[in-house]
């Protein structure tokens, strides 16, 4: 089985469409995306994707709108993903930066720091802890107590596991 990857043209012609989807249903919304999409899109960092992690509002109506651009252009079935939103910190509102604005459509992405905590949590790949070096550097972090404290603030009661610390060791 291949997987239909998404490149920055790809995105670009599909969130366009996703637009046009919106204006005719008469609908404004925010995706504000983040993982391998904010890597890609905010920072340039992924050439191709799978899917784009979001948190879409509208939720049902963009997902809907989203499934109907998807079979028209071909892309995966769920090329926009909202089921990683669980993993967001609870409070963002001030945290993020504006991508890019369509008719009736706004990406956004979090800000590296939010990025930052949430990669340092679970780099689970390689290209994860080549995320955290950048990231770091774009939110000039140097340390990695400045992580365990920009994780606590973002996620109250958790840290990073044994695992996660050793990735990190690496780079700090």
């Amino acid at each position: 089985m291949t997987v239909d990857l998404l490149t920055r043209e790809r995105l670009d012609v599909a969130f366009s469409a996703l637009s046009d989807r919106l204006v005719e249903r008469e609908t404004e919304a925010i995706i504000v995306v983040f993982g391998d999409a904010a890597m890609m899109l905010a920072h340039e960092a992924r050439a191709e994707i799978d899917h784009v992690d979001a948190a879409p509002v509208p939720r049902g109506i963009v997902l809907g709108a989203a499934r109907d651009v998807g079979q028209a252009r071909g892309l995966p079935a769920h090329w926009i993903n909202d089921q990683a939103v669980g993993s967001l910190p609870k409070y963002v509102e001030d945290d993020v930066v504006d991508l890019s604005s369509f008719p009736n459509l706004i990406l956004r992405t979090l800000g590296p720091e939010v990025l930052l905590a949430m990669k340092s949590l679970a780099p689970n790949r390689p290209i994860d802890l080549d995320d955290v070096r950048l990231l770091a550097k774009a939110a000039g972090i140097t340390d990695l107590i400045d992580i365990e404290v920009l994780i606590a603030e973002l996620f109250p009661g958790r840290s990073l596991s044994s695992t996660a610390r050793t990735a990190l060791d690496q780079i700090f």
